[in-house]
C-alpha cells in the first residue's frame, strides 16, 4: 500500500482538511505499511580491485567499519572532518661495517663503493658487480702466503732473484757465497790450469801402498803446510 499523505486543508481551522480522527488512522496506516515491508536494504561495499578495504559487515541497521591501526614508524592523527597518517622515512639509519671501520648512514646519506687494488666495480640496473684481477701483472708489490709451487715448471725472464738460500741447478749467473765461500776471490787463481791425468806406476807393494793413501792438503783459503813430489811436469 502506498503511503496515505494528512490533507492538512488550505488554511489553518477552515474546515476543508482531515480531522483529527481521520489524519491519524491514516498515521497508524502507513506504520502498519512500513512494518510489512522489507527489512532496511542500505549497505556499504570497499571500492576498488586492490588495497584493503575498511568496511567490515552489516549488523541489523549497524553499518561497522574496521578501525585504522598504526603500524611501526606510523602515527595515526584524528580531527573532526579526518584522520591523518603520518610516516617517517623508510630508512632511519645503516651501520656499514668495513675491516679498517665502520660508518652510520641516515636517511638522505649516500654509500659509495669503490674497487680497491685489483678490484673495480659497475653497476647494472639494480645489481652492484665486484670485478677482481688475479694476475701478478697488475701487482707492483706482491706477496706470498706460503710456498709457491711451480709444479715443474721453469722460472723465465727474470731479473734479481734475492733469496737467504737456494737450491737446484742453475743456468746463469749467480752473485753471492757458495758455502760461505766467494767464489770469486779463487776464480783467478783457478782458471787456466790443468794439470791433465795423474799416472802412477807401481812395481811394488810400497808404491801399491803410497798409490792408495788419501792426502788432505787442507782448502784453497786454509792450505795445509805439506811437501808432496809430483815428480816432473813434461
Amino acid at each position: 500500500m502506498a503511503l496515505q499523505n494528512i490533507n492538512i486543508g488550505t488554511l489553518a481551522n477552515d474546515g476543508t482538511g482531515d480531522d483529527l480522527r481521520e489524519a491519524f488512522i491514516k498515521v497508524n496506516q502507513n506504520f502498519d505499511d512500513l512494518d510489512l515491508r522489507a527489512p532496511e536494504s542500505t549497505t556499504a561495499s570497499n571500492l576498488g580491485n586492490v588495497g584493503e578495504g575498511i568496511f567490515h559487515q552489516k549488523a541489523g541497521a549497524d553499518l561497522q567499519f574496521k578501525k585504522l591501526v598504526s603500524g611501526a614508524n606510523i602515527t595515526l592523527t584524528a580531527s573532526t572532518n579526518g584522520i591523518t597518517v603520518n610516516a617517517l622515512g623508510g630508512l632511519q639509519q645503516l651501520n656499514v661495517v668495513s675491516d679498517s671501520g665502520s660508518k652510520a648512514l641516515v636517511d638522505g646519506d649516500t654509500l659509495n663503493i669503490f674497487g680497491g687494488v685489483g678490484a673495480s666495480t659497475t653497476i647494472s640496473g639494480n645489481v652492484l658487480t665486484v670485478n677482481t684481477t688475479t694476475e701478478l701483472s697488475t701487482d707492483t708489490t706482491p706477496v706470498l702466503g706460503g710456498n709457491l709451487d711451480a709444479n715443474g715448471n721453469n722460472l723465465i725472464n727474470g731479473g734479481t732473484l734475492t733469496a737467504s738460500s737456494f737450491q737446484g741447478t742453475f743456468n746463469g749467473d749467480l752473485t753471492g757465497l757458495v758455502h760461505g765461500v766467494d767464489i770469486r776471490l779463487i776464480a783467478p787463481n783457478t782458471a787456466g790450469f790443468n794439470f791433465g791425468l795423474f799416472n802412477q806406476t807401481v812395481t811394488s807393494i810400497v808404491d801399491w801402498l803410497i798409490s792408495i793413501t788419501e792426502v788432505d792438503f787442507g782448502s784453497l783459503l786454509v792450505p795445509v803446510g805439506f811437501d808432496f813430489d809430483a815428480g816432473t811436469i813434461a
